[in-house]
């Protein structure tokens, strides 16, 4: 029963640990936009006012897109770089005009135009994951990153300096 119940409690610190590391990860990469990037792909966590077709705290995973693949009439995640308060914007693309071979810039629906260096990916190229997204918004608030993350860290020091100090007691004696 004992043999069972460690191993038990290492697959649990272990999912928890990685849950720790990946949310730390995300938190560092994150650039002004709120946008983490690993290994070609964006991750992108869908907050407040929400984006279009996706709900509040959906984790999106943006594959990078060429701008060969972006079609008029497609959704597109982009850099909205003309709001203040640095969003992502979500739109249709309506026309696209060809600047380069590596550049194209894109007129959305709203009439506004994005440069080809500040698309995400398109709708085609996302994946959604809700539960993801709700666990990471616990995560990286205040109180849920003290209270899931730092306290228990916290805790598991004080007890190795506890376990230690029994230790260093018993050898003593």
């Amino acid at each position: 029963m004992k043999k069972a119940l460690k191993i038990v409690l290492s697959i649990v610190i272990s999912v928890y640990l990685i849950l720790i590391v990946f949310t730390t990860a995300f938190l560092l990469n994150r650039n002004d936009y709120g946008v983490s990037s690993f290994a070609g792909r964006y991750l992108v966590l869908v907050e407040d006012e929400g984006i279009e077709d996706y709900s509040n705290n959906t984790l999106l995973f943006i594959s990078k897109v060429d701008n060969k693949n972006i079609e008029i009439g497609q959704k597109a995640f982009f850099y909205d770089t003309y709001s203040t308060d640095h969003k992502i914007k979500y739109a249709e693309v309506v026309r696209k005009e060809e600047i380069n071979e590596k550049e194209t810039t894109y007129v959305l629906k709203d009439n506004s135009s994005v440069s080809s260096e500040y698309v995400l990916g398109t709708k085609e190229s996302t994946s959604a994951h809700h539960f993801l997204g709700q666990l990471l918004y616990v995560l990286q608030s205040k109180w849920g990153f003290l209270f899931l993350v730092v306290f228990p860290l916290f805790l598991a020091f004080i007890y190795e300096i506890y376990a230690i100090y029994k230790e260093i007691k018993n050898n003593k004696q």
